[in-house]
């Protein structure tokens, strides 16, 4: 099969660079059919990742190949948050000799069922619980380079990753630590974007988690904050099983927290 006198295909070689994972869906968008696709792999134009994804050889996908296939090419809205958007920004203190052992990523719905059959290492851990308002926007988000031409994916920011990790935070005295351990490190948030996250945050618990933290850890941001315009809500809530309540900001904590 020629270059010369297949435009479908150089369509394809034009639009797909190396090592990012494409749906047949996307394949299809482009007049490459099923079998059209079979006969690219055949041909040794197309790689074959798993049922419903291709990809052109040589490059192997990793876990930004298939990110860059679901945002740039399905337009599936997603980015980095958590523990792993900390990593990239100098912020996380955990990150393992041989690597991370997952990225964390945060979607508004549940990914296609090729991504499954890629097998990626590092995996990804997908977060599909909605944190802030639509109003929210890209409030906290950014885009980091992936090295897949000028293709980038977006990221979150210091200040929302770390909303992301205490939406994490379970109920063992472990997980809290772990959290306020990050969160010390956390001296130099932005409080305008900081303020705006925290007004369109959907978790009490979040919010609550958040501002008891940063006045543990004394942050000189906090200061300009107006937290008399952030919604906590009312009532206790429990944090850590068994943990000791702190009575400003009605949550329970470790008793190693608590300050008298």
């Amino acid at each position: 099969m020629g270059l010369s006198n297949d435009g479908k295909l150089n369509q394809l070689l034009k639009g797909l660079p190396e090592g990012v994972a494409a749906s047949s869906s996307w394949l299809k968008a482009r007049g490459v059919s099923a079998q059209l696709a079979r006969k690219y792999v055949m041909s040794a134009w197309l790689s074959k990742l798993g049922r419903g994804s291709y990809a052109l050889p040589g490059s192997p996908v990793k876990w930004q190949g298939a990110l860059l296939g679901l945002s740039r090419l399905d337009g599936l809205e997603l980015h980095i948050g958590g523990i792993s958007a900390l990593n990239r920004s100098g912020d996380g203190h955990y990150l393992p000799l041989g690597g991370e052992a997952a990225i964390h990523v945060w979607c508004g719905r549940k990914l296609p069922s090729w991504v499954g059959h890629l097998h990626l290492q590092p995996a990804l851990k997908m977060h599909y619980t909605k944190l802030f308002h639509d109003s929210v926007g890209q409030t906290g988000l950014t885009m980091m380079p992936t090295g897949v031409r000028d293709w980038q994916l977006p990221i979150s920011t210091p200040e929302r990753a770390i909303m992301e990790v205490l939406s994490e935070v379970d109920a063992t005295p472990g997980s809290f630590v772990y959290a306020s351990e990050l969160f010390e490190g956390l001296t130099v948030l932005r409080p305008a974007m900081i303020q705006q996250l925290l007004a369109g945050c959907t978790r009490v618990k979040v919010k609550r988690l958040f501002l008891f933290l940063a006045t543990y850890h004394r942050h000189p941001w906090l200061k300009r904050l107006d937290v008399s315009a952030i919604d906590t809500g009312s009532g206790k809530r429990q944090i850590v099983k068994g943990g000791h309540l702190d009575k400003a900001f009605q949550i329970t904590v470790p008793e190693s927290f608590i300050v008298n």
